[in-house]
């Protein structure tokens, strides 16, 4: 039942990075349910989650440096057309992050980034494109063990390069 093991770095795609660091059973209703207990990273405290419950959550390992190679392509991929309702594009980018595959956070900073790039970002816009970026840096962190800030400059040099080729393109 137990898919990870302690010392594995697991994601929470809300509550980000971590490091398993024990189970623990607690009773619940008269029923004994184990948890895994995560350090989150960077001094966020501990996340107690239920291990049944961990792929519902979304709770998994940091892509491998194997599968890397999808972040370029993401990033070198068309932009998705947002919804021009904020509301709508807040949404429907939340549900992208809450989501929590690599691919799929890569894709909101794709996107995002290219509505920056278009000078139509709002402040909420920026701030979700931060939010995205620090979410994949994390994971980015988590897989290299490196610093986050490393690991966000490795985001950055990607994502200029792959949207000055995609401008080049359309010129």
């Amino acid at each position: 039942m137990r898919r990870f093991k302690i010392g594995d770095k697991i994601l929470h795609p809300v509550y980000g990075a971590g490091t398993l660091v024990s189970f623990e059973e607690r009773a619940d209703d008269g029923m004994i349910v184990e948890f895994y207990v995560i350090e989150l990273a960077h001094g966020k405290g501990r996340l107690v989650t239920p291990v049944e419950k961990a792929k519902e959550l979304g709770l998994r390992k940091p892509i491998s440096k194997r599968s890397r190679g999808t972040l370029s392509k993401v990033f070198a991929g068309r932009p998705r057309k947002l919804p021009e309702d904020y509301r709508l594009r807040r949404g429907s980018i939340n549900d992208r992050l809450r989501e929590g595959s690599f691919a799929e956070v890569g894709g909101v900073v794709r996107d995002l980034t290219w509505v920056e790039k278009q000078g139509r970002p709002t402040t909420g816009d920026r701030r979700l494109l931060q939010r995205a970026k620090d979410q994949l840096a994390e994971e980015l962190a988590a897989s290299d063990d490196i610093g986050q800030d490393e690991a966000m400059e490795q985001i950055e040099a990607a994502l200029e390069r792959r949207i000055s080729a995609r401008e080049q393109k359309s010129d």
